[in-house]
């Protein structure tokens, strides 16, 4: 998968660039609907106060990608357990493991997004007391340090929040080491 990169408009890393959620979740939408998995599948209207729908659905299988802010991956596993205890079918079947896609800490995003070292954490200490019943595989989105890759570069119409695209650019990144364990990576744009 390529890169998605965009800038960052916040107070003191604008224009830094900064991973982005809105181009590399189309990617995977994109990637998993030509793999036959449905989206975007309707949450059923008992279980709605834990949002609308579930991002991805195939034969018992759920797929959360989970780019926003760290307290959405308990709603995810939390509202997964739900569904896996009550037997609800997504697409047909009954929901039978989860899988949650987030991104790791060597990118450097905007600030309380939830990364791959931080759902290890969470989901490790919570399986330490038994929280958890439904089967959980988390997959964390990494890429090689000291590498040069290809990257998608995104400008949206607004600078916060905005899906529209104003233009989106093919280029190469340089992935380096960051000065601190925070930013990991830093990422050279040639």
């Amino acid at each position: 998968m390529t890169l998605h990169i965009k800038a960052s408009d916040q107070a003191g890393i604008q224009g830094n660039a900064i991973f982005d959620p809105v181009g590399t979740n189309e990617y995977i939408k994109a990637a998993f609907i030509h793999a036959d998995w449905k989206s975007n599948i309707p949450i059923p209207a008992p279980y709605r106060f834990l949002g609308t729908e579930v991002d991805f659905a195939k034969a018992g299988i759920i797929i959360e990608i989970q780019f926003s802010n760290y307290p959405f991956l308990l709603n995810n596993t939390l509202r997964s357990e739900l569904f896996f205890k009550a037997k609800t079918e997504f697409v047909g079947y009954p929901t039978s493991l989860v899988i949650l896609v987030t991104k790791a800490l060597m990118f450097p995003a905007s600030n309380s997004t939830l990364y791959y070292e931080q759902a290890v954490n969470q989901l490790t200490a919570l399986t330490k007391y038994q929280v958890f019943d439904v089967p959980i595989r988390l997959v964390g989105l990494f890429e090689q340090q000291n590498t040069i890759v290809p990257i998608i570069w995104t400008e949206y119409s607004s600078k916060r929040y905005s899906r529209i695209v104003n233009t989106r650019v093919s280029r190469q990144c340089q992935i380096i080491a960051g000065r601190s364990a925070r930013s990991l990576c830093l990422l050279n744009l040639l």
